[in-house]
């Protein structure tokens, strides 16, 4: 758990969507929601998963033991960590909690091999939700993203029209996180809202 005695990362109020989402709302039936999560931390956390004290030292700040199984993730009220390759995770915080986050995991890996940047200024994440979440993904990216092959807790790397992302289902609605860089954020809000059209789409805080 995060530090409380080290104050919270201030929020710049800044976020590569602003100009983009300016009051929630949209259709009334909408098969298809979206939002930001604004100013969520991350972090790239590299490490040996086969040597039992990075594991553990781990463990102790996240409160649950990192995902060892390819794409998938983790989570609880207060961090997430999804799988990337063989020895690296992308570790979210809560908004503003990143750095007490990349503190604690620092010294809990002291004298351990390995590495944490703090890339929360790199990227933004964009909620997908709704009914009709798989056919607008099912547009632009050449996963197979039905409930066959993906599910909840299951993680992917891939392009979603022609944008690098990171993207994780979170529940059977369903619901999707996707991680996009954030100079791309504008340009894949856009594609979701045109992709979504024809199934009505809402914007939510």
């Amino acid at each position: 758990m995060a530090n409380a005695a080290l104050p919270k990362q201030k929020d710049s109020g800044i976020s590569p969507l602003d100009k983009l989402i300016k009051v929630p709302g949209g259709a009334k039936d909408a098969g298809i929601f979206l939002k930001e999560c604004r100013h969520t931390g991350k972090l790239i956390l590299r490490g040996d998963p086969s040597d039992d004290l990075f594991i553990k030292a781990t463990s102790k700040v996240l409160g649950y033991k990192l995902p060892l199984t390819p794409n998938t993730f983790l989570k609880n009220n207060e961090y997430t960590s999804v799988w990337l390759g063989p020895d690296e995770w992308l570790v979210n915080s809560l908004p503003g909690d990143e750095s007490a986050l990349e503190r604690d995991l620092n010294i809990a890996l002291t004298d351990i091999h390995h590495s944490v940047t703090n890339v929360s200024d790199n990227s933004t994440i964009i909620q997908l939700s709704g009914p009709n979440a798989r056919s607008v993904i099912m547009k632009g990216c050449a996963v197979d993203v039905h409930p066959r092959a993906l599910n909840t807790g299951d993680a992917f790397q891939s392009n979603l029209a022609a944008a690098s992302v990171i993207m994780w289902q979170l529940d059977l609605i369903p619901t999707f996180n996707i991680m996009v860089r954030a100079s791309f954020a504008s340009y894949l809000w856009k594609w979701l809202l045109d992709a979504g059209a024809e199934f009505g789409v809402q914007i939510q805080q």
